[in-house]
């Protein structure tokens, strides 16, 4: 629990000091669209644990989850779309996205290091990183149409 609370604390300090306020409802609604997902993959891990954020708790298991939802799938979202580079090609797009999926792991590596969270049945830190692409080309796909047909 202590892991969820520093993560949520930190990813809302980051916010404040390195966000573009002046851009939040541009980006406001791909990053619910991120709360949204992690809600649904929560939900899932509920009846097919891939994994799990170990709590002696169900009060603090949530609260974990909101926790994350609330703070570090906003923040990263938010930040991941606007430090998008200018130039949007395939290239820059690629390199964009590996260049946020490293710290998503990171953060996950710390987090299973801290026995904060536990990986079960098949689930690895190779799924995780795929994961992370994915959701990354969902959130550009997502802000890049919205932005497109606003």
């Amino acid at each position: 629990m202590k892991f969820s609370i520093t993560l949520f604390l930190i990813s809302w300090l980051v916010f404040i000091i390195f966000a573009d306020k002046k851009k939040f409802f541009t980006f406001s609604p791909t990053c619910y669209l991120a709360i949204i997902l992690g809600f649904v993959t929560d939900l899932l891990i509920h009846y097919y644990p891939l994994w799990s954020y170990p709590g002696s708790t169900d009060f603090q298991k949530c609260m974990r989850l909101y926790l994350d939802e609330f703070g570090v799938y906003f923040v990263v979202t938010y930040l991941f779309l606007q430090t998008l580079p200018k130039r949007k090609t395939f290239i820059t797009i690629g390199v964009h996205i590996f260049l946020w999926t490293i710290p998503s792991i990171l953060i996950e590596m710390i987090a299973l290091w801290l026995e904060s969270m536990k990986h079960d049945l098949w689930w690895s830190l190779y799924y995780s990183y795929f994961a992370d692409w994915v959701l990354f080309f969902i959130f550009y796909l997502h802000h890049r149409l919205r932005v497109k047909h606003t």
